[in-house]
């Protein structure tokens, strides 16, 4: 009833058995490796934004630090004057209405095949 093995034959089957093995570690490392690699190029692009976050607060800082700056802004932003100037705030733009919302239509659902064969067979859902 069962054949016994013979030396190539188990020869082979040892070798089959080694190979699933190394290729599902394999696979294993790659997958991991590929999610290293995301996490590192994640982590690249918060660091580029925070180097531009960091940038313009430095700009920021040395713009402050101006009393140049400190003067525009002051006029601009709190509508600051100096002694004999006449300060003039422009009316404000009345906001444009809002467009309405678009008008969705919905088609009715469409009938799969099988909905029609069911209702020729048994008739109407009721």
């Amino acid at each position: 009833m069962f054949k016994t093995l013979g030396l190539s034959q188990f020869i082979v089957i040892i070798a089959i058995a080694v190979a699933l093995i190394l290729s599902w570690d394999f696979s294993r490392r790659i997958l991991e490796t590929v999610q290293l690699v995301q996490q590192v190029q994640a982590a690249d692009r918060e660091l580029a934004q925070a180097e531009a976050v960091n940038a313009k607060l430095r700009e920021l800082k040395q713009d402050v630090t101006n009393d140049e700056w400190v003067e525009k802004t002051a006029r601009a932003r709190l509508h600051y004057s100096k002694d004999g100037e006449t300060l003039f705030i422009p009316a404000a733009t009345p906001v444009a209405p809002a467009a309405p919302a678009p008008v969705v239509v919905t088609s009715p659902p469409q009938r799969t095949f099988w909905q029609d064969i069911l209702e020729a067979l048994f008739g109407p859902p009721q």
